[in-house]
């Protein structure tokens, strides 16, 4: 079979509908190509009780998982349609809730205007009795954690 050598173009029209960041072939950081149709954001949440810390403010999320419960809860608030008049949500398209007692979940949204910051208030708008097992979740944290690859 014969090879045909590129000559012109990159790899950015190819793969993506949408770029992170625009540019001319080159990158001097890393670089989110989105293949999705929307720019998305990647969040990293802690939840934690009232005392807003590690240990014992975790919130243990693995038997939070039914309808009406905890994670159900902060996902439709991170979709929510209208979150404030400069906020708005967006489409979940995937997330990951860690399978221990350290209550992380991930979150990549689509299509939504997020910053962490604006996250971290609605989610702990949502209070201390979340959910069908009133869970506590006034000392969230949110960080935007940009997307990587598992490397194991």
């Amino acid at each position: 079979m014969a090879d045909v050598t590129r000559v012109h173009g990159d790899a950015f029209g190819v793969v993506n509908v949408d770029r992170g960041s625009a540019g001319d072939g080159a990158i001097s950081a890393d670089e989110l190509v989105v293949n999705v149709g929307r720019s998305c954001k990647f969040f990293g949440i802690t939840v934690y009780n009232a005392s807003g810390s590690a240990g014992a403010g975790n919130i243990d999320l693995r038997n939070e998982l039914d309808p009406n419960e905890a994670v159900s809860k902060i996902l439709q608030t991170i979709q929510s349609a209208t979150v404030s008049d400069v906020n708005y949500g967006g489409e979940v398209l995937a997330y990951q809730v860690e399978g221990d007692a350290n209550g992380q979940i991930s979150v990549m949204v689509a299509g939504s205007n997020w910053t962490s910051s604006a996250m971290q208030t609605a989610i702990r708008a949502l209070g201390t009795t979340v959910g069908a097992n009133t869970v506590d979740v006034s000392g969230t944290d949110v960080t935007d954690t940009g997307f990587k690859l598992a490397t194991s």
